[in-house]
């Protein structure tokens, strides 16, 4: 996303433009009145919101009409900007509202970066609502890949333990594939989950997975866990890792797909998206990672690109009897 948009759509939710287009106010003027913001800001806020594919111009449009008649222009909004709306169905929301979200904490990046913490202010009430429906917005290709990524490394086993694992994407896919599957991840999201995952056969469990994994010890063929790392600090990740090999059958293994630094493009500048928006997440060399598994008592280490997949593979395996 161009950095105008993100920054226009914010600034439209922030002001309550955003809020008065998708509600109840068709016109510039009187989304102006709602919003109580300028009528020459609504007019072009509006304009450029339908030029970006997020409204579309339903009555009133004349390219030569003056600035007081279009102010009289009427708005709807486009299946685009529906997930700016509807928090049901986490599948319909995409991207976008998260990346506002993320803009908040980039605009306050100074604050943390003179304090090391995150500005003291409370989330959107959608704010997991959106993330969750960021991390469904997936490439299907991509969740195969990863998934394929990881039953290569075991195809032997039973049962996966998707730890961090989201919306379900990959979860889902697991199933699809004949494998016994077990999702945790923190309580706010499991209650999303169990709104949406209600018909899968999957096992939803709240927890925090730098404090311990569900079941028993060798529960599990498969520890799984995407896209979560960068959002953890080195010693959660080396305690979700030592927690992934005690959760792991003797011959398991656990597999992460991330971003890791000096191999994936843009990784340094993630580290900073992580600074802005997580207490202690960066992105990790292959060194650390390595390390990391291999303190934890894993072997067979590899660190590996996978075509179709814009992340790495990071695995190791729990040594057999």
């Amino acid at each position: 996303m161009d950095y105008r948009e993100a920054l226009l759509l914010w600034a439209a939710r922030e002001t309550g433009v955003l809020e008065a287009v998708v509600t109840d106010a068709e016109t510039p003027a009187e989304v102006a009145a709602s919003a109580g913001v300028t009528e020459r800001s609504a007019r072009i806020t509006l304009d450029a919101m339908a030029e970006l594919g997020y409204l579309e111009v339903v009555a009133g449009e004349d390219a030569g009409a003056d600035a007081e008649e279009q102010l009289d222009k009427q708005y709807e909004i486009t299946n685009r900007a529906l997930g700016f709306v509807a928090k049901a169905d986490v599948r319909s929301i995409g991207s976008v509202p998260h990346t506002l979200d993320c803009v908040d904490r980039w605009i306050r990046l100074p604050e943390t970066m003179q304090t090391g913490e995150l500005p003291d202010s409370d989330p959107s009430d959608d704010w997991t609502a959106n993330f969750v429906g960021a991390m469904a917005n997936i490439d299907d290709a991509a969740v195969r890949a990863s998934v394929t990524a990881a039953v290569h490394r075991n195809p032997d086993a039973e049962r996966v333990l998707d730890a961090g694992g989201g919306p379900g994407v990959f979860a889902k896919e697991f199933v699809r594939r004949g494998f016994d599957v077990t999702l945790v991840d923190q309580p706010d999201v499991i209650d999303i989950d169990r709104r949406f995952l209600e018909h899968e056969p999957i096992e939803l469990v709240e927890g925090d997975i730098t404090d311990e994994l569900p079941g028993e010890e060798g529960d599990f063929g498969l520890v799984f866990c995407s896209r979560v790392a960068h959002s953890l600090g080195p010693d959660e990740n080396r305690r979700f890792v030592s927690h992934a090999y005690d959760a792991l059958e003797p011959g398991g293994a656990v597999v992460l797909t991330d971003t890791v630094r000096g191999r994936a493009d843009g990784s340094a500048l993630f580290g900073a998206h992580m600074l802005a928006q997580t207490e202690n997440g960066d992105t990790y060399t292959e060194e650390q990672f390595g390390n990391w598994l291999r303190d934890a008592g894993f072997v067979d280490v590899e660190i590996r690109d996978v075509p179709g997949l814009d992340q790495q593979v990071i695995a190791g395996r729990r040594p057999g009897d």
